[in-house]
């Protein structure tokens, strides 16, 4: 469970040029505050809050991205108990923002320029086990766990093979 928010100042810095930018773009910068409201309220685990993308993200280990909707990605990073929130901007903004800071990216720097929020506990829920869906599962867990170039050939020998 996620006891602490930490929000990189730079992440606001992606907002306001997101709200320069295009109605869609405006909508993806109004969709990460109601995200960090809901986060800062800590009523919902973040999987509820909005949507993860589909494919998760593999480059930095407890990377995982928001679909903010119309091309728009919120970039964070959960550790422990700590929940990153780094970057904000367009798939391809997000996509070279990850690969240019994987390489150096630690907890160490990214905690001291960050401001943290306390995060209040998250109400159980009262569900029977016997109606529980995987909706009901905490979204924060790995949900694909990582896979080896072995599998990765072996699973898509055919595309290997005819390269």
């Amino acid at each position: 469970m996620i006891e602490n928010i930490h929000v990189d100042p730079k992440l606001d810095k992606c907002l306001s040029v997101l709200r320069k930018g295009s109605r869609r773009a405006c909508l993806a910068a109004d969709r990460t505050d109601s995200i960090i409201k809901e986060l800062k309220r800590g009523e919902m685990p973040p999987g509820d809050i909005c949507s993860f993308t589909r494919h998760g993200e593999g480059r930095i280990k407890g990377c995982r991205k928001y679909d903010l909707g119309a091309g728009y990605r919120l970039v964070t990073l959960k550790q422990d108990n700590n929940l990153f929130l780094l970057f904000a901007g367009t798939h391809d903004e997000c996509s070279r923002w990850i690969d240019n800071n994987r390489a150096h990216l630690t907890m160490e720097s990214i905690a001291e320029r960050c401001d943290t929020i306390k995060r209040p506990g998250i109400r159980k829920r009262t569900v029977a086990s016997k109606h529980a869906t995987s909706n009901d599962l905490e979204a924060e867990e790995d949900w694909i766990p990582p896979l080896s170039d072995k599998d990765l050939r072996m699973v898509f020998s055919g595309l290997v093979e005819g390269s």
